[in-house]
């Protein structure tokens, strides 16, 4: 497949294409902000803890070549922050081989990708063009921004389609690591045994800043989901949560709940939600999930008719197709079933935000088949 094919972008477009408003050229740009209540020591590094942030948002005009999804990630800092930034890559790096390349959709036999190594099969995909145009980012937007909350041995960029899929659409898509680097520790082994709060509300204070009035979503995958739950109770935060497969949805046992997720378990029977909020997850049933019955807050809930993979919900996943004729993808015809599903995914998700901005209504989606079983029913809300 060529350079000039845009990343999943272009796979999810053409689903997408015939029922989407008019387009914006997307920019990009990073920057680094930093978490004054969480300290961070490595690497030559004694700090607060840096979030590097990618910026995704609407422009009239590109002024250069897209970018690839290595140039995503070019920085230069000064001093020990460089450091921590390549460290960091290099485990971002090793989580993506390890979660989005080895293995197949439901496999458990790692892909024999001879006579190419894992490194060099990552680096032909990372040098694939992204639809992302280097961009001046803009200090106020006035438009609405999301955040993005990756999961657990996730990374900031796992999500590029997505947050391209919004940008174009005239939204700003905000990202960064909830990760640190740490010497002798795996990647993700958390700085301290809590949620992570401050980093999400200094990556939402910022958002409010750019949004000028505007609405500011959160969106979580995963532990970036759990993480949500155990913030966003507070008022003024967000303005809408979509939480995507926490993994406590199909769960009955409370006890097994509070003793992996006691956080989160503790936040959904104490708090309210002062917000809407959209759950998805493929339970193998109905919803609603059962642990989330008793929430306080406006719960819609998507579960997928068909099996969707906990990490189909990145872009990066499925990112594998893009190499077919160059290297083996085994499993490409389970992966275009995730894309296509991702891609209706895309939809319900546009909408559901599209809804709280405020805009004028989508045109309706004709599908031969509702592609995911709901609760609330749309004729009761």
């Amino acid at each position: 497949m060529k350079q000039f094919v845009a990343g999943l972008c272009w796979l999810l477009g053409t689903a997408m294409a015939a029922q989407t408003p008019p387009r914006f050229t997307v920019g990009f740009a990073d920057t680094v902000l930093f978490n004054d209540s969480l300290r961070y020591t490595a690497f030559g590094y004694d700090g607060p803890a840096p979030l590097f942030v990618q910026a995704w948002f609407p422009i009239e005009e590109p002024n250069a070549h897209r970018l690839s999804y290595h140039q995503l990630r070019e920085r230069q800092y000064s001093g020990p922050l460089q450091r921590v930034y390549q460290e960091l890559l290099l485990r971002a790096d090793s989580a993506f081989i390890e979660y989005d390349l080895r293995y197949p959709y439901n496999g458990d036999r790692a892909i024999d990708y001879a006579p190419f190594t894992e490194h060099q099969v990552k680096d032909s995909l990372f040098a694939l063009r992204t639809s992302a145009f280097a961009a001046d980012r803009p200090e106020r937007s006035d438009r609405p921004v999301i955040v993005y909350h990756h999961g657990a041995q996730g990374f900031s960029d796992e999500n590029v389609a997505l947050a391209e899929h919004f940008a174009r659409l005239g939204f700003v898509f905000l990202s960064c690591n909830y990760h640190w680097p740490l010497a002798d520790r795996p990647y993700g082994f958390p700085l301290t045994w809590e949620p992570d709060r401050h980093s999400i509300r200094t990556m939402l204070r910022f958002a409010r800043s750019l949004a000028r009035g505007n609405k500011v979503f959160y969106i979580g995958h995963s532990w970036g989901a759990q993480e949500g739950w155990c913030t966003l109770y507070e008022p003024g935060l967000a303005d809408a949560f979509i939480s995507l497969e926490t993994t406590m949805e199909w769960k009955t046992d409370t006890a097994e709940v509070r003793d992996k997720w006691p956080h989160v378990l503790e936040a959904i029977t104490t708090h309210g939600y002062p917000m809407p909020i959209l759950m998805v997850a493929d339970t193998d049933g109905e919803p609603p999930f059962p642990l989330f019955k008793g929430v306080r807050g406006d719960i819609r809930y998507l579960d997928p008719r068909h099996p969707f993979g906990h990490e189909s919900y990145t872009s990066v996943y499925l990112l594998r197709l893009l190499g077919r004729g160059r290297f083996p993808v085994p499993d490409a015809e389970e992966l275009l079933v995730q894309n296509a599903l991702l891609a209706e995914l895309y939809r319900e998700l546009l909408d559901f935000l599209w809804e709280q901005v405020g805009w004028p209504a989508l045109p309706p989606t004709l599908r031969d088949e509702d592609p995911f079983h709901r609760y609330p029913a749309p004729k009761d809300r």
